[in-house]
Formats: C-alpha cells, sequence, structure tokens
C-alpha cells in the first residue's frame, strides 16, 4: 500500500530495489536519491514442509530470484 501511495503522490516510500524495479523501469517511481543499503536474504519463501517438494513450490522458489535479477539487470542498463 505504501508503494501505491508513493505512485499517487502521497509522499515517498522505502522499498527494496529488486521488489520495485518495475516501478522504476517504467517510471512510475524515481529514486530521489543515490543512497542504497544493502540487505541481504531478508525474505524467505515459506510453506508447510510436508508440501515444500511439489514442482509449484520449487518452480516458484527458482523463479523469484531470477526474475528480481532481470528486472535489477534492466535497471542498471537504464542508469548507464
Amino acid at each position: 500500500m505504501v508503494i501505491d501511495a508513493a505512485v499517487d503522490g502521497q509522499g515517498v516510500a522505502l522499498a527494496r530495489t529488486k521488489l520495485e524495479a518495475w516501478d522504476l523501469i517504467n517510471g512510475r517511481l524515481v529514486r530521489p536519491f543515490a543512497t542504497a543499503l544493502r540487505l541481504s536474504k531478508t525474505y524467505w519463501i515459506v510453506c508447510p514442509k510436508a508440501t515444500s517438494m511439489l514442482p509449484k513450490i520449487t518452480k516458484f522458489h527458482d523463479w523469484l530470484p531470477a526474475e528480481a535479477a532481470d528486472d535489477v539487470g534492466r535497471l542498471k542498463t537504464l542508469a548507464q
């Protein structure tokens, strides 16, 4: 909701670049400052142990970081 509020012009938001890459790439948001904090492994994909090896869970696990990396790559290209 905070990202939507920022897009609607209601203020600023703190967000992870990997999660907001699409909005940055498409010009819905801008980074007003170059300062960024490096954080790693602060999100987890969680599910019941009994379902953790289901194909749909493992596919999602593989897809999500790859999708985020693609967006970050696009952002780096735009910044050059």
